[in-house]
């Protein structure tokens, strides 16, 4: 090899290496923002009004799943993310949306749905002084 295909080499391993580390860096900041955000949601006023169970049970789907490395907590009781079969009989909730922009987030759209009793709760937080903020809500019982 001539010494301008291993330093062309070198280069895009150097910047691939870069680009990853970035990547992973944002996941993670990404990931405790959302921790922060379903914490405040779950000790919510608004969640209070829709479930009933002290423990707080998440199917596990695209949004959420059992190897999540989150630590969501109802008051000190951590939640708990299984599979559907692993929930019956048990009041649970499915994450059906989680939207924030991942770059410099000041607003995020939150919606649940607690099963098997087909109610929707749909959430808008804003972030002010770094702290978020439930502003509307809106239940949607069938």
């Amino acid at each position: 090899m001539n010494k301008n295909m291993v330093f062309l080499f070198a280069l895009c391993f150097c910047s691939l290496n870069v680009s990853i580390n970035g990547q992973t860096f944002d996941l993670e900041k990404f990931n405790k923002e959302k921790e922060q955000i379903l914490n405040i949601v779950i000790n919510s006023v608004q969640f209070d009004s829709v479930y009933s169970s002290r423990r707080v049970y998440f199917v596990a789907n695209e949004l959420l799943s059992e190897e999540s490395s989150l630590v969501l907590k109802r008051n000190k009781c951590k939640a708990v993310v299984r599979q559907r079969e692993g929930l019956k009989g048990k009041e649970y909730i499915a994450l059906g949306d989680f939207t924030m922009n991942r770059n410099n987030a000041t607003h995020v759209r939150v919606q649940l749905e607690i099963l098997p009793r087909n109610v929707l709760l749909n959430l808008r937080l804003e972030k002010n002084d770094g702290v978020w903020k439930i502003v509307n809500h809106l239940i949607i019982a069938e």
